[in-house]
């Protein structure tokens, strides 16, 4: 019954137009655009845009769930404050979702179960109910893809797992192995990370964790002890392929009960790669039932993992349902001279032109259009933007900090100097980042000291700093969402375009779950890229 329905309202064209209109009016409110004739949409479509979009939650297809997100989200930013009723109609779309984190993201439609019908009401308690797991002794509503994976975990599985950046595996992974150790105390985990920028992540992560579930004992080892150096009796691993190698050399008996592969793909990474192959097999030969989890964002050949470990029993989870949506914006340069751009919503076929936006800067250069629509567009949220290197990204974070003139958020003053006085006593007096730390704006490459360079990460993550100008360092770096991000002709090195790939995995960043519905990642002038990552897989 609620398949066909699914289908009916699927297969109805009024349903691509309503989103076409939806998403459009939302860029032009959000963006503040020009845009002639608006497209209309009255309560009563926007009462039954809502209406669609719970029939759609129910479908177990990742397009038509998605769809079913945007419309409810579009409609709820659109439509606040004036349907009765529409925070909860947009709770029960995200509850029939299994998307429980998002329901935080706004606080009206946190509060609105008191508000909800006896039958949706019922119908979320069942739902949270199959999707509610504790962990450090408290229940957390989980997403579908979560608690999946969490339940695998728990049987003792291997697992390859695909999933986009923003579906909270790697909270899933590091909670399962502090409620792990706090089954089995001598339980011994190893998280392998291809960075050492990754190492200080999910140390600061999975210390979290275990603090969070009273393990105040267990040490995160995150160097590799020298032969003869005892190994301590309860730690976890936090290492590179590198560092596990030298570890297994130094104590040829230490084995592993579990083995996480972060970003996996890794594998093929030619030196890198076959260090890593090396150690996973150390480790398998010292304990063949070893449990693996190998992750990664955009893998679709996933039973390669099980082929190289000669494991059988690694089964395969893949997803490409995400907890945030995202909004690709091509900003078309018009008028480089007097600053104009034609904005249109980009997809892998074409472009549907939204609005314009007078920018009142010159856009002549690839650097003026970052530094120009990164300021109009980024300054109200935390934004990330994407340089063609280190010396391309000091100067578009230079100027980026003297269009903000001291702009710095409420309450980050004191963050943010300490911040640029690490920058004068870790490089030099005169650094240019501690300059525009100030006005809330960092850059971030591969040569940065590695003190400074986590602070920098620690200071975005906490809100102190409004902008970070990356390279491609970030790409195998640490997570840092952000609600924009902009690239403009991204290369990986100089005339090397970068490829899908990582474009997707730079895309994974834009959006952050429990603050936003949406993360919006502006291509400029698209039509002029070399590779146009949209119609590329993933």
């Amino acid at each position: 019954m609620i398949g066909a329905l699914i289908d009916k309202v699927w297969q109805n064209p009024v349903l691509a137009q309503a989103l076409g209109a939806l998403e459009q009016n939302w860029l032009v409110q959000t963006l503040h655009l020009e845009r002639s004739p608006p497209v209309a949409i009255s309560k009563a479509d926007a009462c039954r845009y809502i209406e669609a979009a719970a029939i759609l939650a129910c479908s177990e297809l990742a397009a038509q769930r998605l769809a079913a997100y945007r419309i409810a989200t579009y409609t709820y930013d659109l439509f606040r404050g004036e349907i009765d009723g529409l925070e909860a109609s947009v709770r029960a779309v995200l509850t029939r979702l299994g998307n429980f984190p998002s329901l935080a993201t706004e606080p009206g439609i946190n509060s609105a179960l008191s508000k909800a019908s006896w039958a949706i009401a019922e119908e979320e308690v069942v739902r949270r109910a199959a999707n509610e797991v504790e962990i450090a002794g408290a229940a957390v509503a989980l997403t579908d893809f979560q608690v999946t994976l969490w339940r695998a975990l728990s049987t003792g599985e291997s697992i390859a797992i695909s999933a986009p950046t923003s579906t909270g595996k790697s909270f899933i992974l590091q909670a399962f192995i502090a409620q792990s150790l706090t089954k089995r105390p001598l339980f011994s985990a190893c998280y392998i990370v291809p960075t050492r920028a990754l190492i200080t992540q999910v140390h600061g992560d999975l210390s979290d964790a275990l603090a969070a579930a009273g393990l105040s004992d267990v040490e995160v080892v995150t160097v590799p002890l020298e032969e003869g150096d005892p190994l301590p009796e309860k730690a976890v691993y936090v290492l590179t392929q590198e560092r596990l190698q030298l570890l297994l050399l130094n104590h040829p008996t230490k084995n592993v009960d579990f083995l996480v592969i972060d970003e996996a793909h890794s594998v093929q990474d030619g030196d890198r790669g076959i260090i890593l192959q090396s150690a996973i097999d150390d480790i398998l030969i010292r304990g063949p039932s070893v449990q693996l989890l190998f992750a990664s964002p955009t893998v679709s050949n996933l039973n390669v993992f099980s082929g190289m470990t000669g494991r059988k029993d690694v089964s395969i989870q893949a997803t490409e349902q995400v907890t945030v949506s995202q909004n690709f914006i091509n900003m078309t340069v018009t008028s480089p001279k007097l600053g104009r751009v034609k904005v249109y919503s980009q997809s892998a076929s074409g472009g549907a032109e939204v609005g314009a936006a007078e920018i009142g800067q010159q856009l002549s250069s690839r650097v003026e259009c970052l530094v120009h629509i990164a300021q109009k567009f980024g300054a109200d949220k935390q934004s990330i933007v994407y340089a063609n290197g280190q010396a391309d990204a000091e100067k578009i974070a230079f100027q980026i900090s003297d269009l903000r003139s001291e702009s710095t958020p409420d309450g980050q003053s004191g963050d943010l100097d300490a911040l640029a006085e690490l920058a004068k006593e870790a490089v030099h007096p005169k650094y240019i980042l501690a300059l525009t730390v100030k006005n809330g704006v960092a850059f971030h490459y591969g040569n940065i000291p590695t003190v400074l360079r986590n602070a920098i990460e620690q200071s975005f993550i906490s809100g102190a700093l409004r902008y970070i100008v990356c390279t491609s360092t970030l790409l195998s770096g640490v997570n840092l969402p952000a609600r924009n991000l902009f690239m403009c002709l991204p290369q990986r090195m100089k005339g090397v375009a970068l490829e899908s790939v990582d474009f997707w995995n730079l895309a994974g960043r834009a959006g952050r779950l429990r603050r936003e519905f949406q993360g919006n990642i502006y291509l400029i002038d698209y039509d002029k890229w070399t590779h146009q990552p949209l119609a590329a897989p993933k």
